[in-house]
C-alpha cells in the first residue's frame, strides 16, 4: 500500500510522515521545496514536486502522471495555511482552492481506497454549546479567515463524497507542542499566554486583582502534536472501509478550564493574582492586544462548546489517555 500526503513539511505533517513511513511501502510527499534533510533517514519517501494551489497539483504529465496516480492507495490532505494574521485571499487560495484541487486530483486515482481530510474544530461556532462529529454546523459569521476558509473546505469535501473510496474528516483541537519534548515551532494558542506572563510576571506580582475578558468555565481545546499524529496514524491503520463518511474530534480528554489554566500560569510564575472575569468589551480587548494575545483567540476565551466524540471513542479509545494532567508539566516547562 502506498500513501500520498500533503502538508508533510508542516508541524503535524512532519510527525505524520514518520509514522506513515512505518505503515506504508511508499510515502509520496508533495513538496514545493524538493527533498528535505529532516527526512533523510527515511528510505521509502518519494518526493513529488507540486503545489496544491495549482489545478494539476503534481508537476507530471502523460503516462508518468497516470502511473503515479494509479499507484496511490491512500491520500492524507494535511496541507493548510494556518496563520491568524494571513489575509482572507491567502487563506482561501491555500485552504479552499487547494482542497478543491486535491479532490480533482484524487478523482483520477483508479485504485484509491481512502481519503483523510485534516479539518479543524475551528469549524464549530464557539457561541453554541455542542459540535456534532457528523454535522457541519450552519454558520454565517466567522472571527478569522482561517476558520472561515477551513469551514468552506470541509463543506466542499462533504459535498464531493465519492462512493469509490472511503472519506474520513479529522478535526484536531488547537495543536500544542510535543508531549515528551515540548517542541513547538511557533507561538500559538496557550503559548500566547505563556509569552505574555513571562514578559509581565514581575509587574503582575504587584497586582492582586486583574480584570480579564474570559469565561472561567470555558475549556481550552488542545492536543499535543505527537498525540494527534499517533491517533491519525492509528485511524488509517485500522480502517474498516465503511463508505459512510465519519468525522473525528481529536481533542484531549479532561481539558482544563481557563480558570485552571490561569491558576497553572500563576504557579509557574510564582504569582497570586486573581483574574476577575469580565465580559468581552473594547477596553479589555485592547489590553489583551497589548499583552500580545491576538483577538482571534478571544472566541476560545468565552467558548461554551463541548465536542462530540462518539466515533472518536469508538475507533480511537486511546484518546482517553491524552489528558491535560499527563502533559501540562511539559507545556509549562516543568521537570
Amino acid at each position: 500500500m502506498n500513501v500520498l500526503i500533503t502538508g508533510g513539511t508542516g508541524f503535524l505533517g512532519g510527525y505524520l510522515v514518520r509514522l506513515l513511513a512505518s505503515q506504508f511501502e511508499v510515502v509520496y510527499l508533495l513538496s514545493r521545496q524538493g527533498e528535505l534533510a529532516k527526512f533523510s533517514d527515511l528510505k521509502n519517501i518519494i518526493y513529488l514536486k507540486g503545489d496544491i494551489t495549482n489545478l494539476e497539483v503534481i508537476a507530471l504529465e502523460g503516462e508518468e502522471r497516470k502511473r503515479l496516480l494509479d499507484d496511490i492507495d491512500v491520500v492524507v490532505h494535511a496541507a493548510a495555511l494556518y496563520d491568524l494574521s494571513a489575509t482572507y485571499t491567502a487563506c482561501f487560495l491555500q485552504n479552499v482552492v487547494g482542497t478543491q484541487n486535491i479532490l480533482h486530483l484524487i478523482g483520477a486515482m483508479k485504485n484509491l481506497k481512502s481519503f483523510y481530510y485534516i479539518s479543524t474544530i475551528a469549524v464549530g461556532d464557539t457561541d453554541t454549546f455542542f459540535l456534532d462529529e457528523n454535522v457541519l454546523p450552519k454558520r454565517t459569521s466567522f472571527k478569522d479567515s482561517y476558520s472561515e476558509t477551513k469551514y468552506l473546505a470541509e463543506q466542499i469535501v462533504r459535498e464531493n463524497v465519492n462512493t469509490k473510496y472511503v472519506t474520513r474528516i479529522i478535526r484536531p483541537a488547537i495543536i500544542i507542542g510535543d508531549s515528551q519534548t515540548g517542541e513547538m515551532p511557533k507561538i500559538d494558542g496557550p503559548y500566547f499566554f505563556l509569552r505574555a506572563f513571562e514578559k509581565y510576571s514581575k509587574a503582575l506580582k504587584y497586582v492582586p486583582i486583574a480584570p480579564l475578558s474570559y469565561n472561567p468555565r470555558a475549556k481550552l481545546p488542545i492536543i499535543p502534536v505527537d498525540h494527534c499524529a499517533q491517533l491519525i496514524a492509528h485511524l488509517i491503520e485500522r480502517e474498516k472501509f465503511s463508505l459512510e463518511v465519519k468525522t473525528y474530534h481529536l481533542v484531549s480528554s479532561e481539558l482544563p478550564t481557563l480558570q485552571e489554566f490561569l491558576n497553572d500560569l500563576n504557579e509557574k510564575f510564582g504569582l497570586k493574582t486573581y483574574y476577575l472575569p469580565v465580559k468581552e468589551n473594547p477596553i479589555h480587548n485592547s489590553l489583551l492586544k497589548i499583552l500580545g494575545i491576538p483577538e482571534e483567540v478571544l472566541p476560545f476565551m468565552f467558548s461554551r462548546l463541548s465536542y462530540d466524540k462518539t466515533s472518536t471513542l469508538e475507533d480511537l479509545p486511546e484518546i482517553n489517555k491524552s489528558t491535560y494532567g499527563t502533559f501540562k508539566h511539559i507545556l509549562f516547562g516543568k521537570s
